[in-house]
């Protein structure tokens, strides 16, 4: 018997959460991308304090490839690149309570040394 009906399922729209298989490969290539940089970091690190010893200009420059290997991390694994808004919700309250920190501790500490 034939059917004159067509059995050619439609597309199904993508499940929330899930992008389409392009955007897939971007991301494994994005974050391939980062974790060799986040290896060449790590070796730089090795290379700085066998290079330098363990001095001030070694902890200097370890700190700052920390400081881009954290970056690093945050921006793409923890998704902040898209997320600014939510980060400066969060970051403000807090900087603000820090500051007041600092200046009511140091006016504690004023008062005990007089």
């Amino acid at each position: 018997m034939s059917d004159s009906h067509s059995t050619v399922a439609a597309p199904q729209p993508s499940s929330p959460g899930h992008a389409p298989a392009s955007s897939d490969a971007s991301h494994l290539k994005l974050y391939t991308s980062v974790f060799i940089a986040l290896c060449i970091c790590t070796a730089l690190s090795f290379v700085f304090n066998l290079a330098l010893g363990q001095n001030h200009t070694s902890a200097s420059l370890i700190m700052v490839v920390a400081l881009i290997k954290a970056t690093l991390v945050v921006m793409i694994f923890m998704h902040l690149m898209f997320d600014w808004k939510y980060v400066y919700c969060i970051m403000v309250p807090v900087v603000i309570l820090s500051i007041m920190t600092v200046i009511i501790l140091s006016i504690d500490i004023a008062l005990v040394w007089h």
